[in-house]
């Protein structure tokens, strides 16, 4: 028996008149596949989360960085040499962000507008920084944590990294 295809160009035809099973497997493999991404992202939300110096920190995505300013939720991880934050909803394991802890200030400890309120995590503190003095492109940016975060990203930016000691040289 020949496979007829159904016209569906025709008035007569609608997605009722195609085979049922045919739209069933369509529709689990929709499924299979929403599922299958929530998976990838809540597990690699999760190594990141384990990553030692881990925290919860929102950045305010401006003009420069988008069309459209935003704030975007993430997981900020304190390395060696630089404050990685990687955004909640992505696929990749790389940093969307690497701000150099040799440059980073903070500027400003603020409250939250009335704007910022809802796009942050409860009982945030918004932190505005500047970065990229040395290379003589300054660039601001604003990060958006609790108070024990910011405490600890303010001593982390105040000591010197392991094996650095300016007056000494270096690796005393």
């Amino acid at each position: 028996m020949p496979l007829i295809r159904p016209n569906f160009s025709d008035p007569q035809v609608t997605l009722a008149t195609v085979n049922p099973s045919v739209l069933l497997i369509v529709l689990l493999s929709l499924v299979g596949l929403a599922l299958a991404l929530i998976v990838v992202v809540t597990i690699r939300r999760r190594s990141i989360s384990k990553l030692s110096g881990a925290f919860d920190c929102s950045i305010n995505v401006g003009e420069e960085y988008s069309s459209r300013p935003r704030w975007r939720l993430g997981v900020a991880v304190f390395s060696v040499t630089s404050l990685d934050w990687y955004p909640v909803f992505a696929l990749t394991r790389r940093a969307a962000f690497r701000l150099p802890r040799a440059d980073l200030d903070i500027l400003v400890r603020r409250k939250p507008t009335s704007g910022e309120q809802y796009s942050v995590l409860p009982e945030a503190v918004v932190v505005d920084c500047s970065y990229g003095k040395a290379d003589g492109r300054p660039r601001s940016v604003s990060l958006a944590m609790d108070t024990e975060s910011l405490s600890t990203m303010a001593s982390w930016l105040e000591s010197s990294p392991p094996g650095f000691n300016p007056s000494m040289g270096r690796f005393t």
